[in-house]
């Protein structure tokens, strides 16, 4: 059996109405609590940055900004962990940023909920409740086109009727002679409906082999030594997390919380984040999902790391590597891949995706250590092809939809 590793980023969630980067950015930028002026606070500090930095800042930017307000604040010492820009606490964005009726009576007992720590100031408060409520906005949006249980689904829809037949022939024919080793950046359960529809198994990095749950209220515990020890079967793994991941409270000291695999996600219930402290004075809300850009930093907790961990020995030991709708943007991600490449070069990558810029991308994230002489190694093969026999690369200029309706009569078995 060949082993054969999939990468899914967000493009590929796009065919099942799955939310692009500027999208959730203008949602957020558009919800949630507001400062005492009337403006939502995660617009004004999305437009003081842009304005301070004359740089575009998307979802993820926002998060890092709101993380670094915490740390600011968290700080016990003189010296403060965020930028020259907000370094003064006396600074002007404050008080048009913190808005202290969010951490009333009813906010704090959300918080210490989830969050055993009993020297929080009232603006670590604050900042921790605006980050939860982005959180909240972003499981929301993952589970209007991505949620998916035995017994009900949003994927199933009429309208996902072609994608979701296109798919599952793809994914079925794959599986005759390759395993299939499936890690995506999304957060929504669209993988698990394809294999569950197509009768494929695999395995999520939990102990249930239930691709979809069965039972409302089950919890599902990591599998760790499964992760890192069987390779030789299907998986779907989540490096980023997944909407109906949540945490588990263990009320021991000592005892760490955990992230479960639920029914379906508790959106914007206090169950869903933990409060840990990656490093001193640097405070991290942990949750379901891992975004922003402190993603390292997360990965080292369970099951992310685990995960990342079979993804590094997947790689190397992958027959091709196929990428779906990945934009290279996530650093900790690339150098797998690249390093993967260039200890195993007859590892083939074949790329996937519409963006024009997608191939000089590739050469720059991942083929940088293996460029020959010739900067146009990759040749023209047809209008939406390009092919590499120095990298034993193919690039498809396609949206995963549309290169699997090209390729529908004559899928590699």
């Amino acid at each position: 059996m060949k082993r054969t590793v999939f990468l899914l980023g967000a493009g590929a969630a796009i065919d099942w109405n799955g939310p692009s980067n500027p999208k959730l950015t203008e949602l957020l930028s558009s919800n949630g609590p507001k400062n005492r002026s009337g403006q939502y606070i995660t617009k004004y500090i999305l437009d003081h940055f842009e304005k301070e930095t004359t740089q575009k800042i998307n979802f993820e930017g926002l998060i890092d900004i709101i993380e670094q307000c915490i740390q600011f604040w968290s700080c016990k010492d003189t010296t403060p962990t965020i930028g020259n820009l907000l370094i003064n606490k006396k600074d002007d964005f404050w008080n048009n940023t913190i808005n202290y009726e969010y951490v009333g009576n009813g906010v704090q007992t959300t918080l210490n909920n989830s969050i055993r720590q009993a020297t929080l100031t009232p603006e670590e408060k604050f900042f921790i409740y605006l980050l939860t409520s982005i959180y909240a906005g972003i499981n929301s949006e993952i589970s209007k086109y991505g949620s998916g249980t035995v017994n009900t689904d949003k994927i199933g829809c009429d309208e996902n009727k072609i994608i979701n037949k296109l798919a599952q022939t793809y994914f079925t024919n794959f599986s005759k002679n390759n395993y299939l080793r499936i890690y995506t950046l999304n957060y929504d359960r669209v993988i698990q409906y394809l294999f569950h529809k197509g009768g494929l198994t695999a395995f999520q990095g939990f102990n249930s082999e239930d691709l979809l749950p069965k039972v409302y209220g089950n919890e599902y515990q990591v599998d760790s030594k499964r992760i890192l020890t069987s390779f030789n079967e299907n998986c779907i793994y989540h490096l980023h997390g997944n909407y109906a991941w949540h945490i588990k409270r263990h009320e021991l000291p000592g005892i760490p919380d955990e992230i479960v695999n639920g029914y379906f996600g508790r959106i914007g219930g206090n169950r869903t984040f933990s409060f840990v402290e990656a490093e001193k004075y640097k405070l991290l809300v942990q949750s379901n999902i891992i975004t922003g850009y402190s993603k390292v930093q997360r990965t080292n907790l369970t099951p992310f790391k685990q995960m990342a961990s079979a993804f590094d020995i997947d790689c190397h030991a992958a027959d091709e590597i196929i990428i779906i709708g990945y934009s290279f943007g996530d650093l900790h991600i690339n150098e797998t891949i690249r390093q993967a490449k260039a200890s195993n070069p007859d590892c083939k990558i074949t790329c996937i995706s519409p963006d024009i810029n997608i191939g000089s991308l590739l050469l720059e994230h991942i083929l940088w250590n293996n460029r020959s002489m010739i900067d146009n190694d990759f040749i023209q093969q047809s209008k939406t092809l390009k092919k590499s026999k120095h990298y034993n690369c193919d690039i498809y200029y396609q949206s995963w939809k549309d290169y699997l309706e090209a390729h529908k009569c004559n899928q590699i078995s």
